[in-house]
């Protein structure tokens, strides 16, 4: 008798804490908002491999938001902590996304940089109900998937695709007193998720500003070399080179450009690539005069909102003691990104559960001008094609002056005119 009154209380006791996640060992660390432990949010990124140089930079963005939010207090008193995870391919995004969800409990993901390590580690994340948040990967596949907790607070390829044709059809045919349809445009691309969609985008839309190409040409982001295809670039001599890389193929084919005197009157590539520090520092004054199309190199401070330049500074300058260079655009994504969902999000999330941070990302709503990018945040709804995305961010351009990145296009957001 004794021992069934025992084996009752457990059972009671089992039973009490079946109702009450947040108590339960594995959720410990990720609660319902009420526990006095960190909250525990999984951070993806490319800390290995071809791609490190980006992931590194996105990270340490997204780890500056996390310090800054709690060094003032956290977020509803608790502080945030990340179970970190390296997605140096989309083998590893898909295994650590597993990894940090069935091991780690986490109850939403932050990452990934790169666009075909996003798809297959959001993948994981809707089949497990977590929120997944990417801060930097644009492929339009992300958000054409139907899927509920996947969401992108930065713009996707088509808007950047939208301002790189903008740019040449509005401001350089004209400042070449030229019509768009008399330019020769050449384009290069990655073939990945990231430099396929943005490449299409590009060549869907092109007829709509008047734009055609005289060539058009993929490589592998493993390539060693790009001899042969800068040769093929060259010999179509466009008046303008879209470009659409990351980090280390971006210099290869910079250099390998310098090498072979292919020397197009403009050059844009892409921020991921061409807007990066390590770019500049790789080429050097080749890089003056060169365009980068997307994340925007910060908005002008004189334009910024008293309280935007305050967060401005503060990155700048947290940047500089952690890594001692210059903030980069694969910084301010990073920050940007993550520090929208800790503190437009996460400080609202009622339960921990996919539906209830999908609950939390669907009521923000920010004006434009009040993130660090210039954009708003107001998230496509479960009915749009695009849902998850955020249809208030927009890509810009930048120019290489003397050495520094100025963000140049649009107007309302830039430092300097551009040198055409």
């Amino acid at each position: 008798m004794a021992k069934r009154k025992a084996m009752l209380v457990v059972l009671m006791l089992v039973l009490v804490i079946s109702m009450f996640p947040g108590c339960t060992g594995g959720d410990a660390d990720t609660g319902t908002g009420d526990e006095d432990g960190p909250i525990i949010i999984g951070a993806m990124f490319p800390l290995s491999g071809a791609l490190a140089l980006n992931g590194q930079a996105t990270f340490d963005g997204a780890d500056i938001a996390r310090e800054l939010v709690n060094d003032r207090g956290g977020v509803n008193g608790r502080m945030v902590e990340y179970a970190i995870a390296d997605s140096h391919d989309a083998n590893a995004a898909t295994q650590e996304a597993e990894r940090l969800i069935a091991q780690e409990k986490v109850p939403a993901i932050v990452g990934t940089m790169y666009s075909s390590y996003a798809i297959a580690g959001s993948a994981v994340a809707e089949r497990n109900e977590v929120l997944y948040w990417e801060v930097e990967g644009i492929t339009d596949d992300y958000c054409n998937r139907g899927f509920k907790y996947a969401f992108r607070p930065t713009f996707a390829a088509y808007h950047m695709a939208e301002q790189m044709l903008n740019f040449v059809a509005k401001v350089y045919a004209p400042a070449m007193g030229k019509k768009p349809e008399e330019l020769r445009v050449a384009l290069a691309y990655e073939d990945g998720g990231y430099g396929t969609s943005t490449a299409n985008n590009l060549i869907a839309m092109a007829p709509d500003y008047g734009i055609s190409y005289v060539k058009e040409l993929s490589y592998s982001i493993e390539s060693a070399e790009l001899s042969s295809l800068v040769l093929d670039l060259k010999s179509s001599e466009p008046d303008v080179f879209y470009c659409i890389s990351h980090m280390n193929d971006s210099i290869l084919m910079q250099k390998t450009m310098k090498e072979l005197d292919f020397n197009p009157p403009l050059v844009m590539g892409t921020t991921g690539g061409h807007g990066t520090q390590d770019f500049v520092q790789a080429v050097g004054e080749a890089a003056d005069g060169v365009f980068a199309a997307g994340i925007p190199n910060g908005v002008n401070p004189e334009k910024m909102r008293p309280e935007i330049k305050e967060l401005y500074d503060e990155v700048v300058a947290r940047y500089k003691e952690k890594r001692n260079k210059d903030v980069d655009v694969n910084v301010f994504n990073g920050f940007n990104g993550a520090y929208i969902f800790l503190t437009e999000v996460l400080p609202k999330v009622e339960e921990f559960t996919g539906d209830g941070f999908r609950e939390a990302a669907l009521k923000v709503d920010v004006a434009e001008g009040g993130t660090l990018n210039g954009y708003g945040v107001k998230f496509a709804g479960p009915d749009a094609p695009n849902a998850g995305q955020n249809d208030r961010a927009f890509a810009a351009v930048m120019q290489w002056q003397d050495g520094k990145l100025y963000t140049v296009y649009p107007e309302n957001i830039g430092f300097k005119d551009p040198i055409l």
